[in-house]
């Protein structure tokens, strides 16, 4: 995924400020370490609390973001 596609996703995402996707930064760190460490699978509640507080962004914002950069089993890296 690229910083174009993911502008164009956050931009016609029109839930309020704790349903929205996180910002582009923020994303992008996120897509990093998710696309390194983790499948998805790995993810549980347990770790998406800990995402969340760790990038300081909501639970929902985050499963939003990771509905977004999920690509079957591996988590897609965003790209400048």
């Amino acid at each position: 995924m690229t910083t174009n596609d993911y502008i164009c996703a956050y931009a016609n995402n029109k839930d309020d400020r704790y349903h929205h996707l996180p910002r582009l930064e923020v994303a992008v760190k996120l897509s990093r370490l998710l696309s390194k460490r983790f499948t998805v699978k790995d993810i549980d509640n347990n770790r998406r609390e800990m995402l969340a507080d760790k990038f300081d962004i909501t639970d929902y914002s985050l499963s939003k973001l990771l509905t977004e950069i999920e690509n079957q089993e591996r988590f897609e890296l965003i790209v400048r």
